[in-house]
């Protein structure tokens, strides 16, 4: 998989105390880079609970009193929302299931269960279970028993499929109500069969939204729009876009990275930019490359940094490598300084620019799978046994 380290070196003709703002926005940071700001879990958790709340509370003012110009508040709401609700799970609860959320199994196990409360997932016993104890068995990784492939094997999405026949199934899959109504479904029947508490929890989160069409104008419109919409079927869009770019699926591992590094050639990070223009380039092209940079940053890179590649999740590969070191707050410096000190004996890394081209990545090597490596259809693999992530 070829390396593009020039798109990141590019950055570098804004100034220097932009880097880190940079490296926040693509993903990845620089060689030698340092990070800034160091998170610790309690600030993480409250800055990622601060902007569900706030997201929640300004998408549901808006719609209930209706000020003038309601619906910018109802966008910037949304922003807040789904990006708190992806974070929450892909990067708390997750770190929470890898128990290295807190340092404490007591608060990991609290923390990993309200924020899946809150955005009404599985439970965390069932995130665990899926995640860490299968997707990350070197058996299990990337075959057809991995739950991700499960849920991509259920939605239609079978090895020998050519790209294009691949795309389309993307676009038929994101507008049929069948990957919202049993996501929804399956989100429901696991807090229902969660224990006591969480159950108790669910049902004191979700009848609060419930009552809201009871005591609020617009109460109702404020339920669907504000709290399911964003938190539902537009997380499972999200997570959907994340999955299907996330790893190269039915791919064989090869021999020679060795049994510590069999994820490898199955991983890559995904980095959200485009090259800035250079300097050298003559000044007419660059009145057309500068608009085509900007706008390819705002309506492209920058929303699938916030609602599909989030937190960590550029450097999902670092990850992989190494599940439990309690840096993920800071994995595009840990991944950089790895690279930076990597030894002969440690395989290279692999990266790829942008959200669909990971996808296509990924396509590709779902398309060289033989089809004899997936289970028929008929063998029951169903698209809501595992919730997608």
């Amino acid at each position: 998989m070829s390396e593009m380290p020039d798109i990141r070196a590019s950055f570098q003709r804004f100034p220097r105390w932009t880097q880190h703002f940079w490296t926040w926005w693509t993903g990845k940071a620089l060689p030698g880079q340092r990070p800034l700001i160091r998170h610790t879990w309690w600030s993480y958790l409250a800055g990622t609970l601060g902007a569900y709340f706030a997201g929640l509370c300004v998408s549901t003012s808006a719609i209930v009193v209706q000020f003038p110009h309601w619906w910018w508040a109802l966008a910037g709401g949304w922003a807040l929302t789904i990006w708190a609700a992806r974070a929450m799970i892909l990067v708390i609860a997750h770190q929470c299931i890898h128990k290295q959320f807190s340092g404490s199994a007591r608060i990991d196990a609290f923390c990993g269960e309200l924020v899946t409360v809150l955005t009404l997932f599985q439970d965390a016993k069932a995130f665990k279970e899926e995640h860490f104890d299968a997707h990350h068995r070197r058996g299990v990784f990337a075959t057809s028993d991995d739950p991700p492939v499960e849920v991509l094997l259920g939605l239609g999405f079978r090895p020998g499929m050519t790209k294009r026949r691949l795309w389309i199934q993307v676009l038929w899959v994101f507008c049929t109500p069948g990957l919202y109504v049993r996501g929804f479904r399956d989100r429901l029947l696991c807090n229902l069969g969660s224990g006591t508490w969480r159950r108790a929890g669910f049902f004191l989160w979700a009848g609060w939204w419930l009552s809201l069409p009871l005591w609020a104008p617009n109460g109702g419109a404020a339920l669907l729009v504000a709290f399911v919409l964003p938190v539902i079927p537009v997380a499972q869009l999200s997570a959907l876009l994340d999955k299907l770019g996330e790893h190269a699926w039915l791919s064989p591992p090869h021999v020679a990275d060795g049994p510590r590094y069999y994820h490898v050639s199955a991983s890559w990070a995904r980095f959200c930019g485009s090259a800035v223009p250079t300097a050298s380039t003559p000044w007419p092209r660059q009145l057309i490359d500068w608009p085509l940079w900007v706008l390819n940053m705002l309506l492209y890179h920058l929303p699938s940094r916030l609602f599909v590649i989030v937190g960590d999740l550029p450097n999902h590969d670092w990850h992989h490598r190494y599940p439990g070191a309690r840096t993920w707050a800071i994995a595009a410096y840990e991944r950089q300084r790895d690279i930076d000190e990597a030894d002969d004996d440690q395989p290279p890394y692999s990266e790829v620019w942008g959200v669909c081209e990971a996808v296509s990545r990924m396509f590709e090597s779902l398309s060289a799978a033989a089809p004899s490596s997936a289970p028929d259809l008929a063998s029951g693999v169903d698209a809501v046994s595992h919730p997608a992530v």
